[in-house]
């Protein structure tokens, strides 16, 4: 009969931590929604199906001035800041007393379709300090991370702390470090996609005086538009659309920000699903730069193209949630 094989480590039960860990995340709520009945219907008032009904709401209008609370995780758009609260917790029943929880320490990670990314911890109001938690006391910390990338993105977040237990005489008897670490995954989304192209003006003609009374230089021009599509669930306010320019080149914007005739304002373009924006920009070589005419010249000796610069884009959410979004750099068509 073959020996029976002696207990490993491992087929140990495992003893439950003394810590949980619990992360929640940071978003803004929405304006709940009401459904009145009819107007039509006289024997019943039309404020009978609102929850908290009141002399100064609108019964006919959809939504209300109340807040509700996001029921579920939600998405995740790239172009936003992605925040979240870590709480370790003291779960030693109270039963237990002779048990002390102590230097609870937590490290938090993102890692992104690219990187792996260090984040830094920020207190979250008056949580108990690290150095020691009571039962039923807890430690928490706030995490925000500028989601850049679309993807798969995994928070890694471990815990560390001392469980020391105490003998009836108030001395230590014996204490051990504990760690455990818990990932989370989540994937981000587009919310704007952006579509290019860059067309080539006719140069502008300048004259030269280092060439003669007949010398001239061409400038380049070119004539960059962009669709922005709003491929999220919810409608965006676009605040701007800015084209960074790479030397030796300037840009013009040619969309509503532009300043009118009658020195007005332009009202914010509002996005919903699926909505398109056209914007566009002049691109233009400027006059007397030589910062970048170089490798200007190079790239277009080599590849036929120039490199324009990079568009920004900002936009707020329905609920005032920063967007914030830059391309790579955009380039000009080939020459044939």
């Amino acid at each position: 009969m073959a020996r029976p094989r002696a207990p490993s480590g491992a087929d140990a039960p495992k003893e439950p931590h003394a810590v949980s860990l619990k992360v929640l995340r940071l978003s803004r709520p929405s304006l709940s929604y009401q459904y009145p009945l009819p107007a039509a219907i006289t024997k019943i008032s039309t404020k009978a199906p609102l929850s908290y009904p009141s002399a100064g709401s609108d019964d006919q209008f959809i939504l209300t001035p109340l807040l509700t609370l996001p029921p579920a995780f939600g998405s995740v758009y790239v172009g936003e800041t992605f925040g979240c609260t870590l709480s370790a917790n003291n779960e030693i029943p109270t039963d237990e007393p002779g048990r002390a929880v102590t230097s609870v320490r937590i490290v938090a990670e993102m890692q992104t379709p690219s990187s792996v990314a260090a984040l830094e911890l920020e207190p979250a109001g008056d949580s108990a300090q690290s150095d020691g938690l009571q039962i039923g006391e807890s430690l928490q910390k706030i995490v925000r991370f500028d989601l850049k990338e679309e993807g798969n993105h995994i928070l890694a977040v471990s815990v560390s702390y001392n469980e020391t237990r105490v003998s009836p005489d108030a001395q230590a008897a014996s204490g051990r470090v504990r760690t455990f670490r818990k990932l989370y995954q989540f994937v981000a989304q587009p919310c704007l996609s952006v579509r290019t192209k860059a067309s080539e003006l006719p140069p502008l003609e300048v004259n030269n005086k280092s060439l003669g009374p007949y010398g001239k230089t061409r400038l380049l021009r070119f004539a960059l538009e962009a669709q922005l599509e709003n491929v999220g669930d919810g409608a965006v306010v676009v605040k701007q659309t800015r084209l960074n320019p790479k030397p030796p080149f300037k840009s013009q914007s040619l969309n509503w920000d532009t300043m009118r005739p009658d020195m007005s304002a332009a009202p914010l373009p509002t996005l919903n699903p699926r909505d398109v924006l056209q914007v566009a920009f002049v691109v233009e070589q400027e006059e007397g730069r030589h910062d970048g005419l170089e490798t200007l010249q190079k790239d277009l000796r080599r590849d036929g193209r120039a490199t324009l610069g990079q568009l920004s884009i900002e936009w707020r959410g329905a609920m005032g949630d920063k967007g914030f979004l830059t391309t790579g750099n955009l380039m000009s068509r080939k020459r044939s």
